[in-house]
């Protein structure tokens, strides 16, 4: 998977040269969606998982076992009806929550057969990443993995042009190999080092893996709690929808008989 950084730089050049930077990075583009593909394709469980997705957009839907019985695809700023529509053209059941993807308070514990991060931890700050780490173990199955692609530093010099320039760095993700008795396996390899390079690996849940304690202040608790009381809000709504779309239907059902 990982490419050599002198070998990476020297073939990104002529394809500079002949197109410009558009070139490249459509290059770079058509690989990772490729890379992603085949993470989803054949990291994510086959039976009857449930997924949750951290950031990414319509098109990684299309890359899940058809077997999939739900993904939940948070992230701020999503746009709900386009994902959840495009989860419709994947015939893939998708439900959208656009909010913190630290906040996984609305998926019970060990209930989620892979968690995947597409570039959500390169945007969170250290804080985050370790609430993130606690709320993903806690919802992950025993055995169960956090797949992850996210940038990492290095590169061409013009490779954040049009795109966001956070990344993470790989001590980062070397230190969830020293979280003792949490992850029963940790690997990634780099791809596209050299030109755009990013970490693309898996971080497996220990089968006796023990909560993660994350030492919040008063202002983080209360902020916590607002967001869960939202999500809480938000899941009661759609539940009175759907109920009400259903006793609309058998009162059609009922006029037209």
């Amino acid at each position: 998977m990982a490419i050599d950084g002198a070998l990476g730089a020297a073939l990104a050049v002529p394809l500079v040269a002949a197109g410009g930077v558009a070139a490249w990075k459509f290059a770079t583009y058509s690989q990772l969606e490729f890379i992603t593909a085949a993470m989803l394709t054949n990291q994510v469980p086959k039976n009857k998982p449930t997924v949750i997705q951290l950031q990414g957009g319509t098109r990684e839907l299309f890359y899940y076992p058809k077997s999939l019985l739900q993904v939940t695809v948070v992230g701020e700023s999503m746009n709900k009806s386009l994902i959840e529509q495009a989860g419709l053209q994947a015939a893939i059941p998708t439900l959208c929550k656009p909010q913190s993807p630290t906040n996984l308070g609305f998926a019970a514990d060990a209930s989620v057969d892979a968690v995947v991060s597409l570039g959500a931890l390169a945007g969170m700050g250290e804080a985050q990443r370790t609430a993130f780490a606690a709320e993903a173990l806690r919802v992950l199955k025993p055995g169960c993995p956090i797949i992850f692609l996210e940038k990492i530093p290095g590169g061409l010099p013009f490779r954040f042009l049009g795109s966001s320039d956070k990344t993470i760095s790989p001590s980062y993700l070397e230190g969830w190999k020293a979280l003792s008795g949490q992850f029963e396996l940790v690997t990634w390899d780099v791809a596209l080092e050299g030109q755009d390079p990013h970490a693309v690996g898996v971080a497996v849940k220990a089968e006796n893996a023990r909560p993660l304690v994350v030492p919040t202040s008063p202002r983080e608790k209360a902020a916590e709690k607002a967001e869960r009381e939202r999500s809480e809000r938000e899941a009661r709504k759609e539940r009175e929808r759907a109920a009400k779309a259903k006793k609309k239907g058998f009162e059609k059902s009922g006029a037209s008989s």
